[in-house]
């Protein structure tokens, strides 16, 4: 199978889904924009304030971008996890012993995220923050 039939098969599976978001922010839009017309017409304070319109040609290009991120993510639900490159900042080495002898123990050095895992017990990650 070719890169543009892979390409014509996703599209093909995200357009119902799209389509069905581009209603939404349809009836979406009306119905905020039936609430403004109601509010002018009973000439309330709160209907001075602008509304945004959703279905916008920017607001189609991100959710179809969102579309086709998740469509081309190499995660998939019961696949096999990536393995990324990490760098060690604990004391010792990754537990992989083929790795422990090229990395030494040095602070900073690259490992791999699945040389971390035990059979005997889950792999945690903390992405820390420093916020």
């Amino acid at each position: 199978m070719g890169l543009l039939s892979v390409d014509l098969l996703i599209t093909l599976q995200i357009l119902p889904v799209f389509f069905s978001n581009c209603l939404f922010l349809a009836l979406y839009d009306s119905v905020i924009l039936l609430k403004h017309m109601v509010l002018l017409l009973s000439r309330s304070k709160a209907a001075r304030g602008e509304w945004r319109r959703m279905l916008t040609s920017e607001g189609l290009r991100c959710v179809w971008n969102s579309f086709l991120l998740d469509a081309y993510k190499q995660v998939k639900l019961g696949g096999e996890a990536p393995n990324s490159n990490v760098i060690h900042i604990a004391n010792g080495s990754c537990s992989n012993s083929s790795r422990r002898k090229s990395v030494g123990g040095k602070y900073g050095a690259k490992c791999h995220l699945l040389d971390f895992a035990n059979s005997e017990r889950p792999l945690v990650v903390n992405f820390g923050s420093a916020t």
